[in-house]
């Protein structure tokens, strides 16, 4: 493997600015995003208590029902001690473990962990949450395969009654694993197909929920990092959690005030906010007979599926204490309860997430907290040995295919090979027309103003003829090139699919296929650069 760090250009917007560490919002966060004091945050960490027994005794059972190797168990050994810090981060439980950031996400926990601990003295684990209390299954049904030389989108076919949380949902068994050997058959048979179809197989047989399906596989690809696992959804984290929901439904409308303040001051930065919610959300969700449902303030209730329901805020409390698997956070909350369970030394995010946490500021401070450090992701992409054989024959650069859209080196490269200015020729031509049309027309009204609009039409007739006879003379160059044409396609196909990352798009499993299921161990093996850079690795 090779290993190239390229400075370029591919966010915008807040997470982009986050990432050039600019002032206009790094003042929304209370520690920088590079060269963090990561001394200073450990030492405000040791003023504050967690759950940590009971928490470890979760983790313990999760991880091991997961298949937890040896690492992972003694992370969570490690966990019980009273200076022990986690560095954290999340994300949807995505069929076959989602898009491939998810798995750099994770990469990026286990590094920042094994380098903290080194430089901290302390014990640092990572440690990944499955948001498991989400409800929106068409964000994480599907993944995305090649069919035919062509992106396609492939969704598990299976309906859902209710907006239940993805730790909820039961797997149809049948129909999930008839759609994995359909994503298997788009893959080319290597000599680690059978292997590694054989271990999804076997996740899948040992799960009910999409979460366990995720929380299986991603196990197994980490199974020696010592990753530990957490099921944001989980029963077991609620009754842990009541003391914090408490405060959440006493605190709703400070909560919400701090998050108005905060988005206000983004706007006035320059900025567009990303939460938007009614102004009444309390930000909490409450379980009705299987769905999630947003909790609203109105007068002195909370009220939710439409006002179907209402709670004063006693009967609220007192439901908590109950029936707390009821109870589950927004986008808004479970940063907060994050921060009240995990001794977080950092929080490791995308540039979604990243941009989002710019508004919670005021909400982190309105609890008596500070932020914790907002640690960008890893950006990766992977060039594959053909793919790269492809790009030496057309003369493009690695940096040079991250610093713009393939799309527009591809016309470059077409308008290089043809010596005709054709572009130019038929620019031209059509001014001409045109300018000589406009007399005819001109001419036609003066005899007899009812033929203006049949005029009208003979001059679009004539330059659909002559887009026509442009874009024949262009297909016809193209097929002349058709073989380095082919070329730009399939580099675009792998590293910017649909116009983007590919880690937006492409899944782990293609690549486990191509190099085996030590894949991944060998790319937590690299040592990355925390900054801004895109890191691209040569297969």
């Amino acid at each position: 493997m090779e290993l190239y760090e390229i400075p370029v250009d591919v966010l915008g917007g807040a997470a982009g600015d986050y990432i050039k560490n600019k002032s206009t919002i790094t003042s929304f966060f209370d520690y920088v995003p590079y060269g963090v004091e990561f001394t200073k945050r450990a030492k405000h960490l040791e003023e504050r208590t967690y759950p940590r027994e009971q928490l470890a005794a979760y983790f313990t059972r999760y991880n091991e029902e997961l298949g937890a190797g040896a690492r992972t168990i003694e992370n969570i050994r490690a966990f019980r001690e009273e200076d022990a810090l986690v560095v954290v981060g999340g994300q949807q439980a995505g069929m076959l473990t989602g898009p491939l950031y998810t798995i750099h996400k994770i990469i990026s926990l286990l590094q920042l962990a094994k380098e903290q601990e080194q430089q901290l003295g302390k014990r640092v684990v990572p440690v990944f949450w499955i948001a498991g209390e989400d409800h929106d299954m068409n964000e994480i049904n599907h993944i995305y395969v090649t069919s035919k030389g062509k992106l396609k989108k492939s969704v598990l076919p299976q309906m859902y009654e209710k907006k239940a949380s993805a730790s909820q949902v039961e797997l149809s068994q049948d129909m999930t694993l008839a759609w994995v050997e359909s994503i298997f058959k788009t893959f080319r048979e290597t000599k680690y197909t059978k292997e590694l179809l054989e271990l999804v197989k076997v996740c899948l047989h040992h799960s009910r929920t999409y979460t366990d399906f995720f929380g299986r596989l991603i196990m197994e690809i980490f199974k020696e990092e010592g990753l530990i696992l957490m099921d944001s959804g989980a029963p077991e984290l609620r009754r842990i959690e009541i003391p914090f929901f408490q405060t959440l439904i006493q605190k709703e409308m400070q909560i919400r005030t701090a998050l108005k303040q905060t988005q206000q001051r983004i706007v006035e930065s320059g900025y567009e906010p990303l939460i938007t919610t009614k102004p009444e959300v309390c930000h909490l969700f409450l379980d009705i007979e299987g769905e999630r449902w947003l909790l609203e303030r109105r007068d002195d209730l909370f009220v939710c599926k439409d006002g179907e329901y209402a709670f004063t805020e006693v009967e609220l409390l007192e439901l908590l204490e109950k029936e707390p698997q009821r109870f589950s956070n927004n986008v808004v909350t479970r940063p907060l309860m994050q921060e009240y369970v995990l001794p977080t030394l950092a929080f490791v995010g995308g540039p979604g997430e990243i941009a989002y946490w710019a508004e919670l500021q005021g909400v982190f401070h309105e609890v008596g907290w500070m932020m914790p450090p907002v640690v960008p992701r890893f950006m990766l992409s992977y060039l594959e040995g053909h793919i790269a054989s492809d790009m030496i024959d057309l003369g493009l650069d690695v940096a040079e295919l991250f610093s713009k859209k393939l799309g527009e080196a591809r016309e470059a490269w077409l308008a290089a090979q043809v010596q005709e200015p054709v572009e130019e020729t038929f620019a031209q031509v059509h001014e001409e027309i045109m300018r000589s049309h406009e007399v005819a027309r001109e001419l036609v009204e003066r005899i007899n103003p009812s033929l203006r609009s049949y005029a009208y039409k003979n001059q679009r007739k004539i330059e659909e003829q002559l887009q026509l006879l442009e874009r024949m003379l262009r297909k016809n160059i193209e097929q002349k090139h058709d073989v380095s044409l082919n070329k730009f396609r399939r580099i675009e196909l792998s590293l910017q699919p649909a116009g983007g990352l590919q880690e937006r798009t492409w899944n782990v499993l293609y690549y486990l296929n191509e190099y085996g299921l030590d894949w991944i161990h060998h790319i937590t093996q690299l040592s990355f650069t925390w900054d801004d850079t895109h890191k691209v690795i040569k297969l």
